[in-house]
């Protein structure tokens, strides 16, 4: 199958799902190559497509092209109904688009308001790249070290970690919280005044901007003891920690039957860092990444799908 991919050229969680499936598009025999919204070429080679897979829009010349169009909703339907753009975009396109595709079930029934042909598959990870690093002797403090390594924004943020901390810190006074993803000035220096303020100081060790590259990001993980998203109903790309074999813990997380869940609020949470930390051998996270996070089996999964459609 031919696989034009069409996304636009960003450093993002989106643009690092895209990069997957079509390495592990390439891997399974297929010809996949990624262009941007206006046409230019940003990885792989060919012209030529069976099929267009969006994870934006669509150019205004494929619309009537006579090939099959799927949409791959990769933001959270609350996320892109409120920054006023998305959604819209989405409406829009429906109309031209064979099938959407998404990765959450909870998502299902609101993209199914919108495009009746809304399939769900695996939200995968790159497990080549995201894998326990043996001999990894430099860690971050604490004991547990739990890490919040999400781009902040709005409300993607540690708030709701930060008072869980407390209470994970007067249970365990050698429990560490390392916040990365900061990279706005101002989010810099309201951690800061909090941390001040609010004494938090002897649980809250790192306050650090964004870590580049997927490799970087999974030296960091196998750093740590337990990953932290405080994303609320859904979940995000923090799922890397179960690649790296590391605990994961959000409040929107609740797929599979996961044994360590919690609600919005920092007692639940607190008290889901706890049960896992004294349960952490309860669940193996690299088999567990392995049994549902595979991108190898979002790549086997969408493909069904393209096909039936051509």
């Amino acid at each position: 199958m031919k696989i034009q991919h069409v996304m636009s050229k960003e450093n993002s969680g989106l643009a690092t799902s895209t990069m997957e499936l079509v390495k592990y598009e390439l891997l399974a025999g297929h010809e996949a190559f990624v262009r941007d919204t206006s046409g230019g070429l940003i990885h792989g080679q060919g012209s030529q497509y069976d099929i267009t897979v969006a994870h934006h829009q669509l150019r205004a010349d494929q619309y009537f092209d006579g090939k099959p169009k799927f949409l791959i909703n990769h933001g959270e339907p609350l996320s892109s109904f409120g920054n006023g753009i998305s959604m819209k975009a989405t409406v829009e396109m429906a109309t031209k688009c064979s099938a959407f595709i998404c990765m959450r079930k909870d998502e299902v029934p609101l993209w199914k308001m919108i495009h009746p042909a809304t399939f769900l598959v695996d939200k995968g990870l790159d497990l080549d790249v995201y894998r326990p690093l043996p001999g990894i002797t430099e860690r971050l403090s604490g004991e547990p070290a739990v890490l919040y390594y999400e781009n902040i924004r709005q409300t993607r943020n540690p708030l709701y970690w930060i008072a869980a901390m407390q209470k994970v810190h007067a249970k365990w006074p050698n429990a560490r919280l390392h916040i990365y993803g900061v990279s706005d000035k101002r989010m810099f220096e309201t951690i800061q005044a909090m941390n001040t303020h609010s004494h938090l100081w002897p649980f809250l060790r790192s306050i650090s901007g964004p870590v580049d590259g997927p490799e970087e990001v999974n030296k960091l993980l196998n750093k740590v003891d337990i990953v932290v998203s405080g994303l609320f109903p859904l979940y995000s790309r923090s799922l890397e920690a179960f690649g790296a074999g590391k605990g994961f813990l959000c409040p929107g997380y609740r797929e599979h039957d996961y044994p360590f869940q919690c609600d919005l609020d920092p007692e639940s949470m607190a008290n889901a860092l706890i049960k896992m930390w004294e349960n952490r051998d309860l669940i193996n996270f690299r088999s567990w990444a392995e049994k549902f996070h595979d991108v190898r089996k979002t790549v086997e999964q969408s493909i069904d799908i393209y096909r039936r459609f051509l």
